[in-house]
């Protein structure tokens, strides 16, 4: 959600220049979009992360340099938000590179928020071929029985005041089909491997009074209810057309304890605030054990996870890199997210190889009798140390390592130069014990890279 920030500003401007008419009501339910939009169609395959570190970008921009599409397109596993142009530039150096189609999950799009929560700024916009189009379809397609109503015994619609989009019900047909029209001709149009879901969380985990009305700050009643409206959704999809590409959802954190939502339906997620919350901002250690439990389920069954975060700090990096080696299996990806611009930090280089331990379905199957946690690579090993200073559990933990290793040392890094060269360096310190402070990992080689 913290990529709101950035992202809505961008979609806004984005929507004043859109020069392109919405298709009207009768071409969305042509029965022939839904028809033709996966014919023959195979999405290209995840690329496999089991040895090395993998990054999907979150979003590139739209127009670059002929040497930053080449860094691009053989750097990374993929990205979303493209446009059918860049898309095509990319994968003309790279026919396997993936590319989501934004679009929010449990919402619609409306317009940009002023005043405190009055929907009167700039439409909001969402890709379709080479344009980006006003996501709202206008009053003379939208119908009130597409609309969460709050209270539900009422005729209320949802507006969520941070970002501008409305609440739907999921498990109205009249949106369904609708929805779905407009998403399959898009995918079609952007030659997308699959969809992105962004927010698809059950609504209150967000803060109920980021709604107007107010959502309940809890009720797990609601949230139960809630949370049965995503997993129907997901599994309606999987046996629509629109799940023959990848249904790929924004889970945020994925930390709230009292969370049911079940995502086995889907054939990836990403996790939003992957590790830790920020810079200095270690989640709770209850809550780092529950991120990296529930990433492991769905890790062990094969689903696709992006682990993406927002800290910058050598130390942070590091500790959320040591975190992804933990969890990381064949289709695992990561990403430090700072802008638009095509970035690369040196943490993504480290050659630790191939896993030689199996994490399991759980965290505890790596956690070493200090506190520690560590997972061994054909090429070394991570250990991690999620204690938080600020819930009680921080502290700083030694370890003899038994003989000489080498430190991987990390600096430098971020927005990629014109040149295409990344600006981070790495260098290896020979080592025979440590002390690891809360939130930080090491990565350690057996012998020199």
């Amino acid at each position: 959600m913290k990529k709101w920030l950035v992202l809505t500003l961008f979609f806004l401007l984005a929507a004043c220049a859109v020069a392109q008419a919405r298709p009207t009501a009768t071409q969305v339910f042509l029965p022939e979009v839904l028809r033709q939009a996966t014919s023959d169609f195979k999405p290209r395959p995840w690329p496999d992360t089991t040895s090395g570190i993998h990054v999907f970008n979150d979003q590139l921009p739209g127009s670059m340099s002929q040497t930053l599409l080449q860094f691009s397109a053989t750097r990374y596993a993929g990205t979303q938000k493209m446009t059918r142009s860049t898309a095509d530039q990319l994968r003309a150096i790279n026919p396997d590179f993936l590319i989501l189609h934004y679009r929010l999950g449990p919402g619609l799009g409306y317009r940009g928020i002023q005043n405190g929560c009055q929907p009167t700024g700039d439409w909001l916009a969402i890709v379709e071929g080479n344009t980006w189009v006003q996501e709202w379809p206008g009053d003379g397609v939208v119908q009130e029985n597409w609309f969460f109503h709050w209270p539900e015994s009422g005729s209320t619609r949802v507006l969520q005041c941070d970002w501008g989009w409305y609440l739907m019900d999921l498990s109205s047909s009249a949106y369904r089909t609708w929805w779905q029209a407009e998403v399959l001709r898009q995918l079609r149009a952007n030659d997308d491997d699959g969809l992105f879901l962004d927010s698809l969380s059950v609504p209150n985990y967000l803060g109920g009074s980021s709604y107007n009305p107010n959502l309940p700050d809890l009720d797990t009643v609601f949230e139960s209810a809630w949370a049965q409206r995503i997993h129907n959704w997901l599994d309606w999809l999987q046996t629509q057309p629109a799940g023959d590409y990848y249904i790929v959802p924004n889970v945020g954190s994925w930390i709230t304890t009292r969370d049911p939502t079940d995502y086995s339906p889907v054939d990836g997620v990403m996790i939003e605030g992957f590790a830790l919350e920020g810079d200095a901002s270690p989640y709770a250690l209850v809550d780092w054990q529950l991120q990296m439990n529930r990433i492991l389920s769905l890790v062990t069954t094969g689903k696709a996870v992006i682990n993406q975060t927002y800290a910058y700090g050598d130390r942070e990096r590091m500790f959320a890199l040591g975190s992804y080696l933990l969890i990381k299996g064949n289709r695992t990806y990561f990403n430090l997210e700072l802008d638009y611009a095509p970035e690369w930090w040196p943490e993504y280089d480290l050659p630790i190889g191939s896993p030689t331990q199996n994490a399991g379905t759980a965290i505890t199957n790596l956690r070493l009798a200090s506190g520690l946690y560590r997972r061994s690579f054909s090429n070394g090993f991570v250990l991690v140390n999620p204690t938080n200073p600020w819930d009680g559990s921080g502290q700083t933990i030694p370890i003899n390592l038994g003989g000489t290793y080498y430190l991987a040392q990390t600096s430098g890094g971020g927005e990629v130069p014109e040149s295409g060269i990344p600006t981070g360096v790495i260098t290896y310190q020979a080592v025979t014990s440590l002390n690891l402070p809360p939130y930080s990992a090491a990565v350690l080689f057996n012998t020199h890279p």
